[in-house]
This record gives structure tokens, C-alpha cells and sequence, in this order.
């Protein structure tokens, strides 16, 4: 990492027509025929990019095809001619000179989450996808609409760090997980995993897609960052804790002396140190459970005190001091010098050491705790220490907690607010390097959905394990400053509607918004009420550049069980209309708001998107071609019709019962668009919530009958479109006509419409 600080002027092509040769020596075009390079060529002709979903391109085609499909993408660039590669910038935001981050917020701009593990053919195997199955995505991606300011769809990188305990948010060390490689082109051309990630990435930049990347403000437990500047982290040890814990065990005996017998407290006394050792002490009469309960209770504020302490700066001076020389020692790096992660080769070895000296990083906690987390225990077995965590009133919230394993940054000491100045920089550097390194058009930013919530800050003070809002907005500062298209989105799910702090004191251009965790509350009346909520904001703040929330078709979060929302729960027609409905509602100028989805989603692929990322393993996916030809025709749709891009949808009408009309209509044009639905999906789920009761219920939707939409005689509706199979076209009415009758609409129909005024 941070290599590039030393690298001389390279050409922008250098190593990638090597390497595009050799990849051709082993795919040839020879073993094409005629006629499937006249259907390849002509599609990617008419469409820009092969209009497949992924487990199509996977199954049929050859890897050869793949890549002469893809030089009709590259070509239609203007960075690949006679079989070379020819560019001065690889971004294809800076080859076309933008200079600010509106381009990720346009009005029907798509971005697509992709896990390059997952790309692999998960129907066959689970091994995971490698350096030619990325190519296919890159192939069917679809691109943007040049005349109307949309670039190809953006490309959103999960971690592809090396991972533990399952998680791609849990990264090991800072290199691509060797998982990825391709062997055989490793073989072949000498790249490695990292440089087989770094040419994908250059060669979807090319081909006319931004990239952008998931980072963290956080790594995982012993990482290499960790283990490479050990003060970018706050450390627990262990054993000091477990032995002061000890001493007041047998203090706390003494304050309830006249309850119990000394034979009995002394008895409990031993088994409750066990317990903070983790050593087995067999199961407990009801009596000596009491006991020990009472023993527990009486020693929590210690526990809050010992574990507050040793997090204070002074202490932690000692202890990174004290990690420092044990992994110096264990690396034989004798004289000190700074090690790179490049220099760590025994990562196991280092951590074992460390924690056979009870140093463990301190971790983070639940979304609602505040403070420092405060040790208890260590595990049955001694294997790790267990933590408690308290939310800002005191109370416990342990039961939230799922980031144990997580080391967050030594961004402020807690016990007085004052921010670690270095810690920051190192921070900011690190995400610096990173984007030299990969050459990222943009951050997605995990895990700060409640960096501003009372659980984080009190007036203004940071008061949690969370990345301060300070931090951000200087982070996304510096990558603004380097590179002026820079852009930012914030995982953040608009919990109390924090706009300005996000937008104004963090300088994030995107929010990640609440559509899949209100997913059945997203009717499109509420659609439109949201859009004009950001419409207000933008034209109220004191920044001169707008705020975009994301309309969030699917996302990483929707199949977790906390949440449990995602769009094949609404059936296949529902997710049809799902996915219509983000594209058909334009917020007009000042609300542009791009979709998002997930790889799969194009074929109805109806969960896999939490396995595929919990562990390395390739995606099953789903083969609904009919599904994707209607979702893909949408998209295309939405894209080449400015009344959509730069126009703003006002609802007409929304009954109970499911019925919805709205119109689309760009300033300045006659032509505009209605449309006409059943908002009910075929199945649902519902939140209910019921005389201090909570639970969710499946609900079928209904269809509606007899419904009619009148528009005033200045509008005439001229043509319906209808789906032939790939394209949503246009039919001429006989007779123009400002009313519309229906008989029966069944759950998710729609149609749309061309009005003339």
C-alpha cells in the first residue's frame, strides 16, 4: 500500500496491450464462427452492451466471445482500435472531463452492487468467480444515454480484501484476497490477484463505467493495517483486566458478608473468577446462581471503570508501546523500523503472540451503543474476551451488538473528546493510497448510519466507537480536492432525516436512504413525498452543490433477519413493478436521484446476495430470461427519454385500494407521460403493530376494478406502450382521447402512456 507515493511517470497503457495480447493468445478469435460474430456484433451495435443476464452469459458464452463483445464496448469509446488499447485516462469521467460528482446523481443513472467472488457460475459450483466471469458482467452491464447526460451504469465493489468469520466487512489485510485469482492468467501474464482486480477495473473504466468502491471505517480485528500501525487502534489487555477484575471480586464478597455463609460466597467467588478466566466450572445449584448473579450485578460499574481507564490515552500511549514491541520482536524487525503490510508474512504467528500477551484491539458494538466497550469476560475456553455495551443512558445493549470482531479507528479519545490527529491522517492517507492504487471513481462509505444520532455525539463531542462526522467531512474534503468528480455515498438510511449534516458538514453527494427497510411503506405517493422532501432541502441549503438519496430497488441489507425485506418477496410481477416504479418517478431538478440494484436481480434471482458476501462463494442465481428482457427494457426505456431524466412526476390520484395515476412531465415539452397502476404487490410484507404488539404478516394483493382516469381537456393520450418482447413500444390510438378506463387491473399491472397537451 501507498506505493504509488514512489512510482515514476508510467504511460496510461503500460502493461495493459501485453496483457490484453496474451489474453487474446488464450481465448482466440479463430474458434468463433461467422455467424456469432455477425449476432454479437450487431447486437452490441444496437444496445451498447450485450443485453444478457449474468447466468445467460455464464452458460453460453465462450470466453472468446466475451472478449470480442467487448472490444465493440471499448471502440464505441474511443479507446481501443486494430487491437490495441489507446488513452490517456483510463476514468471515463475524466476522459470526458467532468468536474464535479453529479454524474452519480442523475436522474435515471443506475448503480450496480457486485461481489467479483460471486461472479462465478454459483447454479455449477461454489468456487468463486475469477478474472473472465467478471468480464461477462463488464459485457452486460448496461450503458448510459450520452445526449442525455448519463454515463454506463456505475459499478459498486464490495471489499475484495482478504475476509474472516465469513464477511467481506471484515478485511484481514489490504491486498485481494488471493481467493480471486485466476491462476492460469496468473500463469500466463505474471498478474497476480491484485493486478488481475486492477486491470478488470481499468478495463470497465474504458468500456464507459464508473467504479466505485465500499470502504470502511473500520478493519478487521488483527488485521495487517492493525498490526502495521497498531495506534491507529485502542487496545485492550486482557490479562491486566482479568487480574484487577479478580482483586474486586473478592471486595464485592465483602459488601454482602451477612447475606450468605463464607463457605458459600467463597465458593461462588472462585467460580465467578473462573468465569472472567473462561475456565469451565460446571453447572450452578439455584443457590450459588443467585449468588453469583448478585456478584455480577454488584461488579458492573467496576467493570465500566476498569475498561474506561485503560482506554484513556495515557494508558493506551503504554500499550501501543507494548503491541509495537511484540510484533516488532515476533517479525525479528529488531531495529523498528516502520513495516509495511507487504512485510508482515507471519499474520497468524503475530496475532497468537499478542494474544498469549492478553493484547486484544478494542472493538466496536451495537448501532445504539455509546462509550467504550466494556470487557467482561473471557469466552468458555478462553478463546476470546467477551464485551458488554451500553447505549448513552446506561442501559445494556449487548443483545444489538454484532461488531466484536471489528476494530475501529483510534479516531478520538473518548474520555475527553480531543480528536488523535494522526489516526485521522493515517485514515485519510490510507483512502488516498487506495484510490491511487485502484483508480476509484468514488467511496460508498459502510457502517455510519448513526455517526451524528445521541448515540454518537453529545453536543458536538464524539462520544462513541463510530467514525466522527469531522472525520467524513474531511475524508470526502481530501478525495474532492485530488480529484473533482470524486464521488461519495453514505451509508446512512435517513434516520431522523440528518440532510444537512450529511450533506453540509460531511460533504456526501449520495445518501443510501430507507427504501428496502420501508419497503412496504414505498407506495408511489410516498415515492413522490420523498422526492420533494430532498427537492425542498436542495433548494434551502447553503451548499452550492445538490444532496441525492438513492432509490433502492435491492441492496446487501434487505435478506439480513433484522430486516427481511427484498424485492422476491413481492412476487415476480411485484418486483417488476418495484423496479418500474423507481425508474417512472423522477423527482424533477432538484431532486435527481439514481437507482440502485444488486447482480442478479436483472434474471429475478430471488436471495443469495448475504451468502455471497458472508463467505467467498459464487451466487446461485436465478434464470427468468422473460423477467430480465421487461426489467432491462425499463431501464433502456427511462434512459433515452429526457420527459423521464429531466422531468418530475406528480401524482394524479392513489386510492386505498391500490389504484395509482400519476403524470411525468419535463418543462417546456408538449409530450409528456401518464401512468396507470395497481400498486399492490402479489404478496407482501407487512409491519403490524398491534396494543404495544409488533409482528409481520404476508398480505396478498387485490386486484381493482372499475377504475377511470380523466385529464383535463387540454391533454390529449395519443399511444400506449407496449412490451414486444424486448423494447417498450409505442402504439398509436385510432381516435386521441383525455379519459381511460379500466375494468380490471391485476396486483403490479401497469401502463403508461403518451399525452400530448
Amino acid at each position: 500500500m501507498l506505493d504509488f507515493l514512489f512510482r515514476k511517470e508510467v504511460s496510461a497503457t503500460e502493461g495493459l496491450n501485453e496483457f490484453y495480447s496474451k489474453l487474446r493468445e488464450m481465448h482466440s478469435f479463430e474458434s468463433i464462427s461467422d455467424e456469432r460474430k455477425d449476432y454479437l456484433k450487431t447486437t452490441m451495435a444496437k444496445y451498447g452492451y450485450l443485453p444478457y443476464p449474468h447466468i445467460k452469459a455464464l452458460e453460453e458464452l465462450s470466453d472468446a466471445e466475451v472478449l470480442w463483445a467487448l472490444e465493440s464496448k471499448w471502440e464505441n469509446e474511443g479507446v481501443f482500435r486494430d487491437g490495441e488499447f489507446e488513452f490517456s485516462k483510463a476514468s471515463v469521467l475524466a476522459r470526458n472531463g467532468v468536474k464535479d460528482s453529479s454524474w452519480l446523481q442523475k436522474e435515471g443513472h443506475d448503480i450496480k452492487l457486485v461481489n467479483l467472488a460471486g461472479l462465478g457460475n454459483g447454479n455449477e459450483t461454489e468456487e468463486c468467480g475469477k478474472f473472465m466471469s467478471w468480464l461477462r458482467q463488464l459485457l452486460i452491464l448496461p450503458t448510459g444515454s450520452k445526449e442525455n447526460g448519463i454515463f454506463g451504469t456505475t459499478m459498486y465493489l464490495i471489499p475484495f480484501h482478504p475476509r474472516e468469520f465469513g464477511c467481506a466487512y471484515l478485511p484481514t489485510a489490504s491486498c485481494v484476497s488471493p481467493n480471486l485469482e485466476d491462476k492460469e492468467l496468473a500463469e500466463k501474464t505474471g498478474l497476480n490477484a491484485d493486478g488481475q482486480v486492477k486491470m478488470f477495473i481499468k478495463m470497465a473504466q474504458l468500456a464507459g463505467h464508473p467504479v466505485i468502491y465500499d470502504i470502511l471505517p473500520q478493519t478487521g480485528r488483527f488485521s495487517k493495517i492493525v498490526l502495521t500501525t497498531p495506534d491507529c487502534a485502542r487496545w485492550f489487555d486482557i490479562k491486566a483486566l482479568i487480574e484487577e477484575l479478580c482483586k474486586n471480586v473478592d471486595k464485592i464478597a465483602e459488601l454482602i458478608r451477612e447475606k450468605y455463609s463464607r463457605d458459600d460466597l467463597d465458593i461462588v467467588c472462585g467460580i465467578y473468577k473462573k468465569a472472567v478466566r473462561g475456565e469451565s466450572y460446571g453447572d450452578l445449584t439455584e443457590h450459588y446462581r443467585n449468588i453469583f448473579n448478585e456478584i455480577d450485578e454488584l461488579l458492573k460499574e467496576t467493570k465500566i471503570f476498569l475498561s474506561n481507564s485503560m482506554l484513556e490515552k495515557s494508558i493506551q500511549d503504554k500499550l501501543h508501546k507494548k503491541a509495537k514491541a511484540i510484533i516488532n520482536h515476533t517479525c525479528a524487525n529488531y531495529r523498528g523500523r516502520k513495516m509495511s503490510e507487504e512485510d508482515i508474512t507471519n499474520q497468524g504467528e503475530i496475532i497468537q503472540t499478542l494474544i498469549s500477551e492478553g493484547m486484544w484491539p478494542a472493538p466496536g458494538g451495537a448501532w445504539c451503543s455509546a462509550g467504550v466497550p466494556v470487557f467482561d469476560k473471557m469466552s468458555e475456553g478462553a478463546s476470546y474476551p467477551i464485551f458488554k455495551h451500553y447505549d448513552v443512558n446506561g442501559d445494556d445493549v449487548t443483545h444489538f451488538a454484532n461488531l466484536d470482531c471489528q476494530t475501529p479507528y483510534y479516531f478520538v479519545c473518548l474520555e475527553n473528546g480531543k480528536y488523535n490527529n494522526d489516526v485521522i491522517k493515517f485514515f485519510i492517507d490510507y483512502m488516498k493510497g487506495l484510490q491511487e492504487e485502484y483508480g476509484f471513481d468514488g467511496y460508498r462509505v459502510d457502517h455510519i448510519d448513526h455517526v451524528v444520532d445521541d448515540v454518537s455525539e453529545e453536543n458536538g463531542t464524539p462520544i462513541s466507537y463510530r467514525a466522527p462526522r469531522r472525520v467524513l467531512g474531511m475524508l470526502n474534503s481530501a478525495m474532492m480536492e485530488k480529484i473533482p468528480y470524486f464521488a461519495t455515498l453514505a451509508e446512512y438510511m435517513l434516520w431522523d432525516k440528518y440532510y444537512k449534516e450529511y450533506h453540509e458538514d460531511m460533504n456526501f453527494d449520495v445518501l443510501w436512504g430507507n427504501d428496502i427497510v420501508q419497503q412496504s411503506d414505498k407506495t408511489p405517493e410516498h415515492i413522490a413525498d420523498d422526492n420533494l422532501y430532498l427537492s425542498n432541502y436542495n433548494t434551502s441549503t447553503k451548499k452550492n452543490t445538490p444532496l441525492s438519496v438513492l432509490k433502492t430497488y435491492n441492496n446487501q441489507d434487505g435478506e439480513f433477519e433484522a430486516i427481511d425485506r427484498f424485492p422476491a418477496q413481492l412476487g415476480r410481477d411485484g418486483a417488476l413493478f418495484k423496479w418500474f416504479k423507481y425508474k417512472f418517478l423522477p423527482g424533477g431538478k432538484f431532486a435527481q436521484r439514481p437507482v440502485l440494484y444488486v447482480d442478479g436481480d436483472e434474471s429475478f434471482t430471488q436471495r443469495g446476495i448475504e451468502g455471497a458476501i458472508g463467505a467467498e462463494i459464487s451466487m446461485k442465481r436465478e434464470k427468468d430470461y422473460d423477467f430480465f428482457s421487461k426489467f432491462d427494457a425499463i431501464d433502456r426505456f427511462v434512459k433515452n427519454n429526457p420527459v423521464i431524466t429531466d422531468g418530475e412526476a406528480h401524482i394524479i390520484r392513489q386510492d386505498d385500494d391500490g389504484f395509482v395515476a400519476w403524470q411525468i412531465q419535463k418543462e417546456g415539452l408538449k409530450t409528456s407521460i401518464l401512468v396507470i397502476a395497481n400498486y399492490n404487490s402479489p404478496r407482501e410484507k407487512f409491519a403490524v403493530e398491534q396494543d404495544g404488539n409488533s409482528w409481520t404478516e404476508e398480505r396478498e394483493g387485490r386486484e381493482v376494478f372499475d377504475k377511470s382516469i380523466e385529464l383535463s381537456c387540454d391533454y390529449s393520450i395519443v399511444s400506449e406502450y407496449r412490451f414486444d418482447g424486448s423494447d417498450y413500444i409505442e402504439e398509436k390510438f385510432v381516435t386521441a382521447t383525455n379519459l381511460l378506463t379500466f375494468g380490471k387491473l391485476m396486483p403490479a399491472e401497469f401502463k403508461f402512456f403518451t399525452v400530448v397537451k
